[in-house]
């Protein structure tokens, strides 16, 4: 069974990370933050790993339920699809409005 990891945003309820499943069920759903968002972006490692901090069954086991996808990557790492203007809209939220970026402190170790 593979998995992909998915960024997704909702005006609403904020951001999240999703591992899902080949059959597309989410498995884990976390609450987005500037370090768990820099770990999806630069090496995300052993994303069946990855625990849910959000009810699925309070939203959906569906990933579209969660929200827009702004990005998704596969296990190997690989990006699988990305909404331009969700992703850069989101660097800057996250990132460049308070003068880093997402690997700042992965370049300054």
């Amino acid at each position: 069974m593979g998995l992909r990891a998915e960024w997704r945003t909702d005006l609403i309820e904020g951001d999240r990370l999703l591992v899902v499943d080949d059959s597309r069920q989410v498995k884990a759903a976390l609450r987005a933050d500037a370090t768990l968002l820099s770990r999806f972006l630069t090496d995300m490692g052993d994303i069946a790993t990855w625990m849910s901090s959000e009810d699925l069954a309070g939203v959906g086991e569906l990933p579209e339920s969660w929200g827009s996808l702004v990005m998704a990557r596969a296990e190997s790492g690989e990006v699988i699809t990305m909404d331009p203007e969700l992703f850069w809209d989101g660097i800057y939220h996250w990132y460049r409005s308070r003068g880093v970026d997402y690997d700042t402190e992965a370049r300054s170790a």
